[in-house]
């Protein structure tokens, strides 16, 4: 019983050991510990697991990975050795059950660890960055710069990210574009209501990112902690005020999305659904 009742601190256990860029990885493991800890009448563990899942995007797994290792620390953490070996097999740990022999399929979209050296990945933390390198290492290595060659490279590194950045920005902006119905100047509006959309659909614009949290459930995902943003852009804000829609950006990723009122509820309300189908 004892062994049963462990069985989620295992599994989070070896959270410790995964690159937070195993977001797919990271997911099946606490949908796992969630499920054997309910299946050990561990509610509120479960609970506090699945408030830890929340915060899980792809691509953003480190806030997730955190949080659920203390949820572990909270309660005793874990002593145990059996897992501690070179030879680990995580696919195991990722697996919903608790001593049963069936086990959950991988994950898709589960990415390699990075093999970069620390210095391309901070280079590479130009513009955006990882949990490794971050905008503050970019702005760091310009200041200690002292020599043109390294120079070049850094400024290289960042437009070429720049780039991409503005490109990625660019269509965010004209899927905003579409959704709102803006005419080409984005000086009015050719429709009236908010054109049907797939609420997953990435958007930008210029926009505030409000201190007031909600739990919101973008398509394809489950509930999460998000912030509500306020448009800059009036022609954008008055697209928004009464038409049911606000826009707001999940915890953990920076993207925005135009979510309709009826899949946003306060923060504190629960928001019970089956986890294990994400």
């Amino acid at each position: 019983l004892n062994k049963r009742r462990n069985c989620w601190k295992i599994k989070i256990n070896a959270l410790r050991r995964l690159q937070s860029t195993r977001y797919g990885l990271i997911r099946d493991i606490i949908v796992a510990a969630i499920t054997v800890a309910r299946k050990s009448h561990l509610n509120q563990i479960a609970a506090e697991l699945k408030a830890a899942l929340q915060l899980l995007r792809p691509g953003a797994a480190a806030e997730a990975k955190s949080t659920a290792i203390k949820v572990l620390e909270k309660y005793g953490g874990y002593d145990g050795s059996d897992d501690e070996n070179d030879d680990v097999d995580f696919d195991e740990f990722a697996a919903a059950n608790a001593g049963d022999a069936n086990a959950d399929d991988e994950a898709d979209g589960a990415e390699i660890a990075s093999f970069l050296c620390d210095e391309y990945r901070m280079i590479s933390g130009s513009v955006g960055g990882d949990e490794s390198a971050v905008t503050s290492d970019w702005r760091d290595a310009i200041k200690d710069c002292k020599s043109v060659s390294r120079l070049a490279v850094l400024l290289q590194s960042f437009l070429s990210k720049a780039d991409d950045t503005l490109n990625q920005m660019k269509e965010e902006r004209d899927n905003l574009d579409s959704i709102l119905g803006l005419n080409a100047k984005r000086t009015s509006r050719y429709k009236s209501s908010i054109k049907k959309h797939d609420s997953s659909t990435a958007i930008w614009c210029n926009a505030k990112l409000t201190s007031k949290l909600v739990k919101a459930r973008v398509n394809g995902f489950p509930w999460w902690p998000a912030h509500v943003c306020v448009p800059l852009e009036s022609v954008v804000a008055d697209a928004l005020t009464g038409s049911g829609y606000t826009l707001i950006s999940s915890v953990g990723n920076p993207g925005m999305f135009v979510v309709n009122e009826k899949e946003i509820v306060d923060f504190t309300e629960d928001t019970d659904e089956d986890l294990t189908q994400y």
